[in-house]
């Protein structure tokens, strides 16, 4: 009886434990609130908001190169070409597979996507964003 015992709170406890790792983590707090802009929410007592701060940089656009959204699969359990890192969004709930660097000229990108569609990431697409000088 005693053995029989053991027997089950160690198949609950390791049942828990694998339950544990299958559920997806929650999202954090500030992805259900609305977005609020800057100049929309005045400071306490009816005055406006204070202007942003001038800096300066100037935008410029870059590129990186995406090859994988995973979603319920973790990033860890696969190897990845060594100029690939992944990014995990939160609100999403998705591990976004992409370049450590970003590329001021398309040319290099593709040129990078070009290598790693020959290693056998077909399927990568080339991504916009602004960065700042």
């Amino acid at each position: 009886m005693r053995y029989l015992t053991l027997l089950l709170i160690f198949f609950f406890g390791a049942h828990t434990a694998f339950a544990q790792d299958a559920a997806p983590a929650p999202k954090p707090s500030y992805c259900e609130e609305a977005p609020d802009t800057y100049g929309k929410s005045g400071v306490p007592g009816g005055e406006a908001a204070p202007s942003l701060p001038k800096f300066g940089t100037t935008p410029t656009k870059e590129y990186k190169v995406q090859v994988a959204i995973l979603r319920y699969t973790d990033p860890a359990e696969y190897p990845f070409h060594p100029t690939l890192v992944a990014r995990y969004r939160p609100c999403e709930q998705v591990w976004v597979i992409e370049s450590r660097q970003s590329f001021v000229n398309r040319e290099d990108a593709v040129a990078l996507q070009t290598e790693l569609e020959s290693a056998g990431y077909a399927g990568s697409y080339i991504t916009d964003l602004v960065a700042y000088q």
